[in-house]
């Protein structure tokens, strides 16, 4: 199947529900339903995108072996035509939807994964969370990457989410950040375990590694960052607690909101992040994070951790991380072209 292509498909409601419209969105052949109900809306949203997520994974063919032997670390890019996967009218859709309905249409979509755990390869695995652990430091930042279910995929990439290790009690203690006043009033959380800070639905907040980890990779990431601005990271970070997550997934400059790439990206800004135009909004793709590591661009590979289909866990290599990466999105000037 080509890039950011999907066979013609068809969704359908019980006619009470719903009075009929037809759009056509890009070449897509969609049924759009004038709900009246906001709960139908949320579905039709939801069924909409579980149906476009399989069509975010591109194939590039039986010559990419040979193809990813030109790839080059220095000047490793990424994310080529991100807006190609999806029609922008529906995301459109989504995005309103998500301004105005959010968590209760995250908790449509994750609610019983929120008590059960994410699907994942890595999902479970406590050696697998602790082997992670004993690589990092605070403030090291890990993009992650979901593939074994169908609302894993809906963000376009190889990594489709981002979080940030805060530390545990000893590790910030020996920082000298212990007592900073963003971070007094979660010594409790920290100590409990919750050391890696997120946005997502449907807020700011901390987590445990195990909880971070349902997934199906992690990448982790050293920022090259000066003692003072060590301090000012965490203390942003901490300060955005409980601050509401972004559903756009855009970069809000009133600091309000955040996403999850724009959360470390607000904490962090001498990292340099590529912000890109998406369907409307600036944001930051995990993706491009991944790449400026791979570039060794004021960040640093730590670890690339991938889940076996079977027990146990792999390392990868940085090589084979740009290699994953390629393969989502194509490789400029050979015949797995984006």
């Amino acid at each position: 199947m080509a890039p950011g292509r999907c066979p013609k498909r068809e969704l359908a409601y019980p006619a009470r529900a719903a009075k009929m419209t037809t759009l056509i969105l890009r070449g897509w052949d969609v049924r759009l339903f004038e709900i009246a109900s906001a709960s139908m809306r949320r579905l039709w949203a939801l069924a909409a995108f579980a149906m476009l997520g399989a069509c975010s994974y591109p194939d590039f063919g039986p010559t990419f072996t040979e193809d990813a032997k030109t790839l080059q670390a220095e000047t490793f890019e990424c994310c080529f035509d991100p807006e190609k996967f999806y029609p922008a009218p529906l995301v459109e859709i989504a995005f309103k939807i998500g301004s105005k309905s959010g968590p209760s249409t995250a908790n449509t979509f994750y609610g019983d994964y929120y008590e059960t755990g994410f699907p994942g390869t890595l999902t479970g695995k406590t050696e697998a969370a602790a082997a992670i652990v004993s690589h990092l430091r605070p403030l090291d930042i890990m993009v992650v990457g979901s593939t074994s279910y169908q609302l894993g995929r809906m963000v376009p990439g190889r990594f489709t989410h981002a979080v940030v290790y805060i530390g545990t009690e000893a590790e910030l203690r020996a920082a000298g950040m212990w007592h900073l006043p963003e971070l007094v009033p979660y010594h409790d959380e920290i100590r409990a375990g919750k050391t890696i800070i997120q946005s997502a639905s449907p807020d700011v907040h901390l987590m445990t590694p195990d909880k971070a980890f349902e997934r199906d990779r992690v990448l982790a990431i050293r920022p090259s960052l000066s003692a003072s601005e060590r301090r000012v990271a965490m203390r942003r970070l901490l300060g955005a607690m409980g601050k509401p997550f972004n559903f756009n997934m855009a970069i809000d400059p009133t600091g309000e909101t955040f996403a999850c790439t724009s959360l470390i990206d607000y904490a962090m800004p001498s990292l340099g992040f590529q912000r890109r135009s998406l369907y409307g909004v600036e944001t930051v793709m995990p993706d491009d994070i991944a790449a400026q590591t791979i570039r060794g661009e004021k960040l640093q590979f730590v670890t690339y951790v991938l889940g076996n289909d079977g027990p146990g866990f792999s390392y990868r290599s940085k090589f084979a991380a740009m290699v994953d990466i390629a393969a989502y999105w194509g490789i400029p000037g050979t015949q797995s072209a984006p």
